[in-house]
């Protein structure tokens, strides 16, 4: 894969990966849970966690663990998991274009489902847990590639 940006590919080659211990779910409640579903968030420790209220539903990303016997369970539209949380660990500035897309190209050619959530300065991706192993391979051959050709 050639880098089409030249900034993200500078990017991609100090990029790190951190991989969140533990599985993951991703629950869609409706809208008017979104005070039940930021309570939820409460106690789950220095787990990955993540709340996205929007006009037609919440969405919460938090540990299978605290899930499993939350009272909000029952009342979700739809959930799915096991996830595994993949951080693209490297702080980028808000005017940056194009750092996601080699990442999205590359795992898609590899058959590898997404669900991208982005923070205020870091990216981070959900890939289901039995395909974890391959997104990683993935995504350091995207962060090998984008060395070679920045030291080339």
């Amino acid at each position: 894969m050639t880098f089409e940006n030249p900034r993200a590919r500078e990017l991609w080659a100090r990029t790190r990966l951190h991989v969140w211990p533990g599985r993951y779910v991703l629950a869609s409640l409706s809208r008017n849970e979104a005070s039940a579903a930021a309570a939820a968030l409460e106690g789950t420790g220095e787990a990955f966690l993540a709340l996205l209220v929007e006009r037609d539903e919440v969405s919460l990303t938090l540990p299978e663990s605290a899930w499993a016997a939350h009272p909000l369970r029952p009342r979700a539209r739809a959930e799915s998991g096991p996830w595994r949380v993949v951080t693209l660990d490297l702080e980028l500035a808000l005017d940056v274009t194009g750092y996601l897309a080699p990442a999205a190209a590359a795992l898609a050619a590899a058959g590898v489902p997404i669900v991208p959530q982005c923070a205020h300065s870091k990216d981070h991706l959900l890939v289901p847990e039995e395909r974890l192993d391959e997104a990683l391979a993935t995504l350091r051959h995207l962060i090998e590639e984008a060395r070679r050709e920045s030291a080339g």
